[in-house]
């Protein structure tokens, strides 16, 4: 960049360049600030990460981890925009104006100047999650931003197990050399490479030519957040189903007031919801509704427009109710289902977006929409029992909250 560059223009010239749109692109700043903050929200509101509060001993030591969580989701909100950005570097350095031959046959070469054997690029092109369309007919990769093949953002179609002379995999909506002329006159993209967003993670070690046991341990972690937060989930899953909904509503004794299920029947409840659970992810990351990220921010914001505000009004509001809960959650979360579920799975229009916000960070106005009504719910209806009351005091002071006592 020249000097005298505002910090600005800088950035929205170095976003363009890796691919991105600009920071200052209308509407972006304001979908990101939404994002941002349903993402914050919403961990505050995710079920497997509450859950945990009971595995600890002590008041004392759930604030401990509490804290603790605190500060590592902080460093990694405000470092994972830089990681994306330098893999993307990463990418862009290692393929650009680098002949496709010379990933097959070994002679293409890393930053650093090592060797680049091409089994990065191999691996990732047979499962189907990298593809090279030989726009100009160079024989190099050209990598720019746009999409590689045909449509908007249009994924590679791949003629079965089809190559070419070169080796590359042949795809049926790819466009020939016959392009450049539509290139010349600003009709065509630049861009000849498809890169699956969601192997960045697993793909940029073996690019940058690291040592296997980095890429192992990258592997690893990413298996045990998985498994983590799919066990955390299940558990909440389970027990929500089993104990809260069949023995304290459905199966509900009206005199006594306490569930007619005995554990046997409460434990076969919640198998079968585990189990239903199961077979729903499993068909959901056979069959993925958007990229990683993007389902990952559908989920933060639906946690944040279902729980947030209910959890910090049992806190910190004593006058908050069963009915205003009731009432929030299900505003907050009907509203931010629907306009996800319209927008991107029926067909709904960006241009016909609220207020500009995306799906990705409508769970932010959700959760404003669960507060309102939720408090406006409560203070309409009659306030909470007394011992309700005084167990809200106790959660803000917690009595008897020292060290644990071995019996």
């Amino acid at each position: 960049m020249p000097e005298g560059t505002y910090l600005l223009h800088a950035l929205d010239q170095s976003l363009l360049d890796l691919g991105f749109k600009a920071y200052t692109e209308p509407g972006n700043l304001w979908n990101m600030f939404m994002l941002t903050t349903a993402l914050m929200l919403g961990t505050a509101g995710l079920p497997h990460v509450i859950v945990r509060f009971f595995t600890v001993p002590t008041v004392k030591d759930a604030r401990i981890s509490a804290g603790w969580a605190l500060i590592f989701i902080a460093i990694m909100y405000t470092t994972i925009s830089s990681v994306a950005s330098f893999s993307r570097v990463n990418l862009i350095k290692n393929v650009q104006n680098v002949e496709y031959k010379a990933f097959v046959n070994g002679e293409a070469t890393h930053v650093d100047g090592t060797a680049n054997n091409g089994k990065w690029f191999a691996t990732w092109e047979n499962g189907g999650l990298i593809a090279w369309n030989d726009r100009n007919g160079d024989g190099k990769i050209q990598y720019a931003s746009g999409p590689a093949f045909d449509g908007k953002g249009a994924k590679p179609a791949f003629d079965g197990d089809k190559r070419a002379e070169d080796g590359h995999k042949l795809t049926t909506n790819a466009k020939g050399p016959a392009d450049e002329a539509e290139l010349a006159k600003g009709n065509g993209i630049a861009n000849e490479l498809y890169v699956d967003i969601d192997i960045m993670v697993l793909a940029n070690p073996e690019i940058a030519n690291l040592p296997n046991w980095v890429i192992a341990f990258i592997a690893a972690g990413g298996l045990a957040a998985a498994l983590s937060t799919a066990a955390g989930l299940l558990l909440v899953i389970a027990s929500a189903i089993s104990h809260d909904l069949m023995g304290q509503i459905i199966f509900k004794d009206k005199t006594t007031g306490k569930s007619t299920l005995n554990e046997k029947t409460e434990l076969m409840w919640a198998r079968i919801s585990a189990i239903v659970a199961i077979l729903i992810a499993g068909y959901l990351g056979i069959n993925p509704p958007g990229f990683v990220a993007q389902v990952v921010a559908f989920a933060f914001g639906l946690a944040a427009a279902a729980f947030f505000p209910t959890i910090i009004l049992g806190v910190f509001d004593k006058r908050m109710n069963k009915e205003g809960a009731i009432a929030g959650i299900l505003t907050g979360l009907i509203f931010t289902f629907a306009y996800i579920v319209y927008f991107v799975f029926m067909g709904g229009k960006p241009e016909d977006y609220l207020f500009g916000i995306a799906p990705t960070g409508i769970g932010t106005l959700g959760t404003l929409l669960h507060l309102i009504v939720a408090i406006v719910v409560s203070r309409m209806t009659p306030p909470p029992p007394a011992h309700i009351q005084e167990l809200v005091e106790k959660i803000r002071i917690p009595s008897g909250a020292g060290e644990a006592l071995d019996h």
